[in-house]
């Protein structure tokens, strides 16, 4: 329990430092979508970007445009009170094909955790840099022991994602 315990410190300290905060609060959206919309509503739309506090949504489904474009008030009032502040002020829905425009967060997440440490070829991979050696180190050490896949995916991106330094 103490290493747990170091370790939720570290991170807490970790994402203050370099301002992570606004960036996981956007992870967590990306997190939240399929488990607060559930069954089929979740899982026949994907978030694939936010920006400006504007959540960009794919399915391929008219009517689930639709339906999301009547339940809009009422899912961004939810994620919004899930996260514990204003992170979302609008949706926008596009029809499109989710398996060709899906986001990294929701299929094209890396499973396997040498593929993970590379750069995968999504609309918002065209951001990253290949990190150093050294830097790939740095990040495995502060996400080794956590035990979600998820969240360990979503911290490794991050990380990746914030330097503010590009080749």
């Amino acid at each position: 329990m103490r290493k747990t315990q170091n370790l939720r410190d570290l991170l807490t300290e970790l994402t203050r430092s370099h301002d992570f905060e606004p960036k996981m609060l956007e992870q967590k959206v990306f997190a939240l979508w399929r488990e607060h919309l559930g069954t089929p509503l979740g899982t026949k739309t994907v978030p694939v970007s936010l920006s400006d506090s504007v959540l960009k949504v794919y399915t391929e489904y008219p009517p689930f445009k639709k339906e999301l474009l009547l339940l809009k008030e009422r899912i961004i009032e939810d994620l919004n009170v899930e996260l514990g502040e204003i992170v979302l002020t609008d949706l926008r829905i596009e029809i499109r094909q989710v398996h060709k425009a899906s986001s990294y967060h929701a299929n094209n997440a890396p499973t396997d955790p040498e593929m993970s440490k590379t750069t995968t070829s999504t609309p918002e991979s065209s951001n990253l840099r290949t990190p150093t050696p050294k830097e790939l180190e740095q990040i495995e050490q502060a996400i080794t022991d956590v035990t979600d896949t998820d969240l360990k995916t979503s911290l490794r991106q991050l990380f990746m994602t914030q330097s503010k330094e590009k080749p």
